[in-house]
């Protein structure tokens, strides 16, 4: 009986020890599966962290350049709507002189310098002051120009430039004359100087070339025999 019971402890001894050992090595391998699946998710998350961080990064990336693009449309429309106004107001400018009703005005103004031109290879400059100022919305003065040929046989050259003095935005009109071997004949036109208000009133003749033969009798005369208003 002693032998069967020291043999009974004997044999729960031994199932004892190993369902010890099969718990550890359980648990061992549990606690080892666990580890790797940590590391395993963690790995997984780290990746997935990065490829936000780079997508972060390129959407970042875009808005800049989305804004820097809305920048540039932005100052683009501005420049564009200055550009748009500046446009429209010479236009309305422009309508309005075309809408304001021009005047003519006939006068006789006489300078005694250029009633009687008979130069012969000369080129005078003659500036003339008007004798009473014109009316403020004077745009421009009619000069007359007039050639008197008496001689049959003789020349009556003269080309002269007609300016407001100072009026170097306005222009000049240039007068061109060539006549030779006429008899008894005059000739008239007239031309349209521009005038502005603001400035002196005074006009230069330039004389850029004459030829006179044939006497006295052949001559130019220089007068303003008009203005207009606008």
């Amino acid at each position: 009986k002693g032998d069967s019971t020291q043999q009974s402890s004997g044999i729960n001894a031994e199932y004892g020890d190993h369902s010890f050992r099969d718990i550890v090595a359980m648990l061992f391998g549990l606690l080892l599966l666990s580890t790797i699946s940590l590391v395993s998710s963690q790995c997984d998350a780290g990746t997935q962290c990065w490829d936000d961080d780079l997508r972060i990064t390129k959407l970042e990336a875009l808005v800049d350049h989305l804004q820097n693009q809305v920048s540039d449309l932005t100052a683009a429309k501005i420049q564009t709507e200055a550009e748009l106004k500046v446009t429209q107001d010479m236009q309305k400018q422009g309508l309005a002189r075309c809408n304001r009703p021009w005047t003519l005005r006939r006068t006789n103004i006489v300078f005694p310098n250029l009633e009687k031109l008979a130069l012969h290879q000369q080129t005078p400059t003659y500036t003339e002051t008007m004798p009473v100022p014109l009316p403020n919305n004077t745009r421009a003065v009619i000069v007359q120009v007039f050639c008197n040929f008496w001689n049959s046989d003789g020349h009556a050259y003269l080309n002269v430039d007609i300016q407001q003095e100072g009026n170097e935005e306005g222009g000049v009109a240039s007068v061109e004359n060539t006549h030779f071997r006429v008899y008894a004949n005059t000739f008239y036109y007239e031309v349209m100087v521009p005038w502005d208000s603001t400035l002196d009133d005074k006009l230069v003749f330039a004389v850029k070339s004459s030829y006179q033969t044939g006497g006295d009798r052949n001559w130019y005369r220089l007068r303003v025999v008009g203005y207009i208003m606008a």
